[in-house]
């Protein structure tokens, strides 16, 4: 019979994942043919797929613990990707959309196929002790798993932070602002995670804080993306002013911004 722990972890996460993937997809639709747009909205949604697929490891081990570890191994690959669509959307963001050529998709599959191996062989679905399940990995798998798609979301955080500094139009810099906590709700959520190691006063406490944190993400990233721009924000938002230290932030130079 399912724990009262594993039944709150299936059912918040199950729900929030279905909740973020309508948001994600919601912010594709606004403008599918913009390849940010894209970029952005299938992180989003990998993130979205990796929250499911969380909830369903624990519905399934109980009937099947091989099943349960295939359903965990889609959700770290998902969070994974996740990590990388957003980090690719941020260089897109502060480079420009010309940035994104097929040497940095040919890295980033590289990196993805190295970091999804190593994760999924070092992450699993074991019995917790007290009749319910629970994952657990070991430095390998924490590092592929959490550590590094954490440092590759802080970083297009940084990108997008610099981007905001540099505009100066108000409603181009409150999109991207909604952009940056968008992303930041990720960190903030692995953060609650990390406290709840500490605590043992509520097992539910901290694990709701950052279910609630990441369902925020994806609506935030709606917002900013519905936000109404003049003519004049849209091309701020479209390039940052130059820099005699930067060509590619040349106003000649074309870049693309998501809408």
């Amino acid at each position: 019979m399912m724990t009262t722990f594993n039944f709150f972890t299936s059912v918040a996460w199950i729900s929030a994942g279905i909740i973020s993937i309508v948001l994600s997809l919601s912010f594709l639709l606004k403008n599918p043919r913009k390849r940010l747009n894209q970029l952005f909205a299938s992180g989003f949604i990998c993130w979205s797929i990796s929250l499911l697929f969380n909830g369903l490891t624990f519905t399934i081990a109980y009937s099947s613990l091989a099943a349960a570890n295939i359903l965990r191994n889609i959700c770290v690959a998902a969070g994974i990707l996740s990590a990388l669509f957003l980090f690719i959307a941020s260089i897109g963001i502060y480079f420009g959309a010309e940035a994104i050529h097929w040497l940095l998709y040919l890295g980033a599959t590289i990196l993805a196929i190295v970091m999804i191996s190593f994760g999924v062989l070092n992450d699993w679905v074991v019995p917790d002790g007290v009749g319910g399940y629970k994952t657990t990995d070991n430095l390998l798998g924490k590092s592929f798993v959490q550590l590094i798609p954490a440092a590759l979301v802080i970083f297009g955080a940084i990108l997008l932070t610099i981007t905001y500094f540099k505009l100066e139009n108000p409603q181009a810099k409150k999109r991207i602002g909604f952009f940056i906590i968008g992303f930041s709700t990720i960190i903030l959520g692995l953060l609650l995670f990390l406290i709840d190691s500490f605590v043992t006063f509520s097992p539910y406490l901290f694990p709701s804080l950052a279910i609630v944190t990441w369902v925020t993400g994806p609506l935030l990233m709606l917002i900013g993306f519905y936000i109404k721009v003049t003519a004049y924000t849209a091309q701020a938002v479209q390039r940052l002013e130059p820099t005699p230290q930067s060509k590619t932030l040349d106003p000649n130079r074309k870049n693309n911004r998501p809408s």
